[in-house]
């Protein structure tokens, strides 16, 4: 019986049932209270270049966010080609990152590896990694869920999270099935940032 339980709980993180990231809120109606940052969370990270970074930089720009580990051959994969497909889709003013759920082996050597065997252009790709409790709290805010199975595998829900210039939740694909609610988020975004500074358009 607890080894059927068990069998069970993992093959509900893999299948990617995520618990849902903080609601996203807008308008005049949402109040302070109401809204959370992830960049508040002040959690400091390293980048591939061996930069160190917090979450919030570079500041003021959308970004699209996943937690993945760069040893992974299951989801992971499949979560980078959706990011991918969403680069394609999207202008060079919103950021893509990745942020390893496995920071022992995913140091910042390892995560420029990756980003040249997997084709990213670190123009925009941003891939992090940091200290367990950074991990794991950047986990709990976007819904994410992990477990070490060994010391060379994870299992872990898979979520795509569109983050606002502010760090805030503002659409979020759980699973790994891709759909156009993140485009048009993304794109409602990038739109309104453009209506609200009119002297960059002319530029």
């Amino acid at each position: 019986m607890r080894r059927l339980a068990t069998t069970l709980a993992l093959a509900t993180l893999l299948a990617g049932c995520a618990r849902p990231a903080p609601a996203p809120t807008s308008g005049a109606s949402a109040s302070a209270a109401d809204r959370f940052s992830v960049y508040d969370l002040g959690s400091s990270w390293r980048d591939q270049r061996d930069s160190s970074r917090s979450l919030a930089s570079p500041a003021g720009t959308p970004r699209v966010v996943a937690m993945v580990y760069t040893h992974c051959t299951a989801t992971c994969p499949l979560s980078i080609a959706e990011m991918k497909r969403i680069e394609r889709a999207t202008g060079p003013d919103v950021g893509l990152v990745l942020v390893s759920l496995d920071p022992e082996r995913d140091t910042p050597g390892r995560l420029a590896e990756f980003a040249a065997e997997t084709g990213l252009d670190t123009g925009r790709w941003t891939l992090l990694s940091g200290s367990d409790d950074d991990t794991r709290a950047l986990a709990a805010a976007l819904g994410v869920r992990y477990r070490r199975l060994s010391a060379a595998e994870l299992a872990h829900s898979n979520a795509i999270t569109l983050l606002d210039a502010g760090g805030e939740v503002v659409e979020q694909e759980l699973g790994l099935a891709g759909g156009e609610d993140m485009l048009r988020a993304i794109r409602a975004l990038t739109t309104a940032g453009a209506s609200t500074n009119p002297q960059e358009n002319d530029r």
